[in-house]
């Protein structure tokens, strides 16, 4: 047999999806096999992949045994001459085994062969070429001098900045994403060191691959996409300390030198520099905008009364020494109120801005005259601060749109144009997936792989020029009639447009891409973005329900009167008062869209008569599109279904 290839599976069944998908197109002309180790995955891998893949063995791990670990397992299952080491978020183009093994075979002195990698994005991936770790390199990656000197021989020593990512080189290390490697070589280095948790098991290999006489090649022959950071979750002080810990193994292990220990102080001060880092920011990132915005409510404020007394009262002061504090206070009121209705949400809205700072300003006022005389001082200072206020809020929030993703997250970018490329048949299963999954974005066309007669926005080779003439934010590359390669050449031709790319294999059940995933049908409600689960959705949802349970309980005689069922109506009241029920509810009996309570009524009335089917759509449809105020419309609309 000629080829082994190891993929180790945590949680990411759709990206594992389309990257068995492209190994078997891979090893289509070759004498290979595939295995897939599960490292006790929570999200349905094993139920899901291994009957759409039966020539693929699975192997389902009870605990997490981590990377090193599970590939040493199925390493002893292996039986070809060379074996690939492959990320399940990663895809490779058809011939790229064949030019790997072809080249690896031409010099036997090359122990291991890594490739060149794109991220999702069609941008290098540097960690396709690495050095080994050293006090310098280290160094230079911790203080970022490697990332702002990214082609620098000296300071990004360690990405091997000086070397063309176009030609074939020796280096030092190679990224455990895709590594080849001759398994009698490894079979005599006993596979990875298990010491090694989920970083440096790669690092570790390269050394000893090298300690043994081999070199380790770059092969820029061939090119795969690595969605870098899908297969190990997203970043995390538990992963920075797993990373640097990896690097103080090594340093360990391998360096015996009187620098060693130097090195090794080091990495703990770094580990330590990472940790302290990563806990100011996740304390103090969610308070810096609101503490932003306090200041300048306190400024408005003061410019305000500055004003009004100069002008209104002419120069006197309105002798009231509780004034120095009630600023402030009133600008932290202000932007506690705003927050309630959903300031500080992830998704931004200017229209939401205005009806938070609206909401605001009133809630401000009323405030204010609740006040006792003795501390009240002016309410025009009140109104006329708090519009000042909101309108530097909101130019705020307009000037920061401009790096939306500092503040806001992606998902603040607005719904955009969906292409497909592919054939007529690729683009209707496309369709179909997205009409499941309920996305957000708009499917204007199709783009024709190659030259056909049937009607398509334009061919691939034009693609450059449609996206001058309309806003494509989202195309999603069939691989079928189209293949990866030239899927790839693609990608990096349009890699400076800022369109997102996405990747889809006919017959397959998810549409896979950077910082994205829409599922198909059988997936879809892990993979929307729902609106009902967002803070201020639950927040008023809550509230509404509070409200009126209220209105009902204090308008008691009324519906003991007016209602079929006034007593049940009460008690349904008392219910939802209490948190055990709300008033508007999913349809379907059973559901896995995010939890809320059981309602007195369902979003389609009180009693649905439609099959599960459509419910569960419905389901998701209301779920997606959640307003909490059509809740309020739907509980008096449906007044005598409430008891």
């Amino acid at each position: 047999m000629q080829l082994s290839v190891i993929i180790i599976n945590y949680n990411v069944r759709f990206f594992l999806e389309q990257c068995l998908h492209a190994v078997q197109h891979a090893v289509a002309e070759l004498e290979a096999e595939v295995i897939v180790v599960d490292n006790h995955s929570t999200d349905g891998s094993m139920d899901y992949l291994p009957p759409l893949f039966p020539d693929i063995r699975f192997i389902a791990n009870e605990e997490n045994l981590g990377f090193a670990k599970a590939n040493n397992l199925a390493l002893t299952y292996c039986k070809g001459e060379y074996v690939l080491f492959l990320n399940p978020d990663t895809l490779v183009p058809e011939d790229c085994f064949i030019k790997c093994l072809a080249y690896i075979k031409s010099d036997p002195g090359i122990g291991a062969l890594g490739v060149r990698m794109l991220d999702g994005r069609g941008r290098f991936l540097p960690e396709s070429k690495r050095a080994f770790p050293s006090p310098m390199a280290s160094l230079c990656k911790l203080t970022g001098l490697a990332s702002m000197f990214p082609k620098s021989g000296l300071l990004n020593r360690y990405a091997l900045g000086s070397l063309d990512e176009f030609e074939n080189h020796t280096v030092q290390v190679l990224a455990g994403a895709f590594m080849l490697v001759n398994r009698e070589l490894l079979n005599r280095l006993n596979g990875f060191d298990e010491s090694y948790f989920l970083y440096g098991e790669d690092i570790d290999l390269s050394w000893r691959i090298q300690k043994a006489g081999f070199r380790n090649v770059y092969f820029a022959g061939t090119t795969i996409i690595h969605f870098k950071g899908e297969s190990s979750g997203k970043a995390s002080l538990a992963r920075v300390r797993f990373f640097y810990q990896a690097m103080l193994i090594f340093v360990q292990k391998h360096y015996q030198t009187g620098g060693a220990r130097i090195f090794s102080y080091f990495i703990r001060f770094a580990i330590a520099c990472r940790a302290v880092i990563a806990a100011v920011n996740k304390i103090l990132k969610p308070f810096l905008l609101p503490l932003i915005d306090v200041g300048l409510l306190w400024l408005s404020l003061h410019i305000v009364k500055t004003i009004w007394v100069a002008n209104m009262r002419n120069g006197k002061d309105f002798g009231v020494s509780f004034i120095p504090y009630a600023l402030p206070l009133f600008a932290s009121l202000f932007v506690f109120a705003a927050a309630f209705i959903g300031l500080y949400d992830k998704v931004y809205k200017t229209s939401k801005t205005i009806v938070a700072t609206a909401f605001a300003v009133i809630s401000t006022l009323a405030v204010y005259s609740l006040l006792p005389e003795n501390l009240r001082f002016s309410r025009g200072v009140i109104l006329w601060g708090s519009v000042l206020g909101s309108m530097f809020l909101l130019l705020l929030r307009q000037l920061l749109m401009l790096r939306k993703k500092e503040f806001f997250g992606q998902e603040a970018v607005s719904n955009g144009q969906t292409v497909v490329a592919g054939t007529t048949t690729e683009y209707d299963e496309v369709a179909t997936l997205m009409e499941n999954a309920i996305t957000d974005q708009t499917l204007v066309g199709r783009i024709a792989p190659g030259k056909e007669e049937r009607p398509a926005l334009c061919q691939l080779g034009d693609l450059a020029l449609l996206q001058k003439q309309i806003h494509i934010n989202e195309l999603v590359f069939c691989v079928g009639k189209l293949s990866l390669s030239e899927i790839i050449l693609q990608m990096q031709q349009l890699k400076g447009t800022g369109m997102r790319f996405l990747f889809h294999f006919p017959g397959s059940g998810s549409i896979v891409g950077s910082e994205t995933m829409a599922a198909g049908s059988k997936t879809v409600a892990a993979f929307i973005t729902y609106r009902i689960t967002q803070p201020y959705q639950q927040r008023m949802k809550r509230l509404a329900d509070v409200f009126l349970s209220f209105l009902f309980l204090l308008t008691t005689p009324i519906h003991l009167i007016i209602h079929p069922k006034g007593t049940q109506l009460l008690k349904n009241a008392i219910a939802v008062l209490t948190g055990k029920l709300t008033w508007v509810g999913y349809a379907a009996s059973f559901t896995q869209l995010p939890d809320i309570k059981k309602g007195v009524i369902t979003h389609l009335g009180a009693r649905p008569v439609f099959d599960e089917g459509v419910l569960e759509k419905a389901d998701r449809i209301y779920a997606k599109e959640y307003d909490w105020w059509m809740d309020m419309v739907l509980v008096f609309k449906h007044y005598p279904g409430l008891g």
